[in-house]
């Protein structure tokens, strides 16, 4: 069963370049590990249980998965996980309403320390990629996998929304609908966008296509940029919004 937000995936040029960026904001960052496919990470991890991965290559892995997401449509958040308790079911269930998606695959990365973290999921492909998410369950413990640091000089306690654009929402939104036993409630952005919001545990997916043909989500779709748009994040500080500029290219709110 789909329980919520994993982790959400932020690919970077430069992850020492990131980690700086992200501490600056005021979030804790910790280095997550080298992965034996060529990429690796830092996390940023929360009260709520999900994190961020900051995630660079340390090697040209031009057969990754998030290679050419990085490289040729401009990397920043790429790429979103939901946790299971059933990977195996979740996984055929998925396949059988259409998506394109891998068998699943063991995964693993060593720790600074020298732990090895392994788990299973699979990578979604084709035009699902971004919109409909990957998933994940743990071979070792989940708790050595997350990052131990979750206080923010920032205030941010979790992931509040995910949104995605697209110009299909009843599709994409409607197979996760199907999936997770979910309802989508319709809503209507503040950036000229209309969609419908389903919110699976402590989290929200927010699937968004423009209304018309200005505004930053069609230009952002115009550009062939990755699915997943937008994050908001829930805080006990100050609520606000930073320009993509600040931030390596994500949009970033505190609600």
């Amino acid at each position: 069963m789909i329980t919520g937000i994993d982790h959400i995936v932020i690919a970077v040029d430069s992850l020492e370049r990131a980690i700086e960026t992200w501490r600056g904001l005021g979030f804790s960052v910790v280095e997550g590990g080298k992965h034996p496919y060529g990429s690796y990470n830092a996390l940023i991890g929360f009260a709520d249980g999900s994190y961020i991965e900051l995630l660079g290559f340390y090697e040209e892995s031009p057969a990754h998965p998030w290679w050419d997401l990085l490289h040729q449509r401009g990397g920043g958040l790429i790429d979103f996980c939901l946790a299971t308790d059933d990977i195996r079911a979740d996984h055929a269930a998925f396949r059988a309403r259409g998506v394109e998606c891998s068998e699943l695959i063991a995964g693993a990365r060593t720790r600074p320390d020298g732990y090895e973290v392994q788990w299973i999921n699979n990578k979604v492909g084709g035009d699902w990629q971004g919109l409909i998410p990957f998933i994940i369950e743990d071979v070792t413990p989940r708790a050595e996998r997350l990052p131990r640091e979750t206080k923010h000089e920032n205030g941010v306690t979790g992931i509040a929304s995910l949104s995605f654009a697209t110009r299909d929402v009843v599709r994409y939104a409607g197979v996760l609908s199907v999936l997770t036993g979910v309802a989508g409630e319709p809503i209507k952005d503040d950036e000229l966008a209309a969609g419908l919001r389903l919110t699976i545990g402590a989290h929200s997916l927010e699937y968004l296509a423009p209304t018309g043909g200005d505004g930053p989500l069609a230009a952002h779709l115009a550009a062939d940029r990755p699915a997943p748009y937008r994050v908001r994040f829930t805080t006990t500080g100050e609520a606000r919004r930073w320009d993509p500029a600040e931030t390596g290219g994500v949009r970033v709110e505190l609600v």
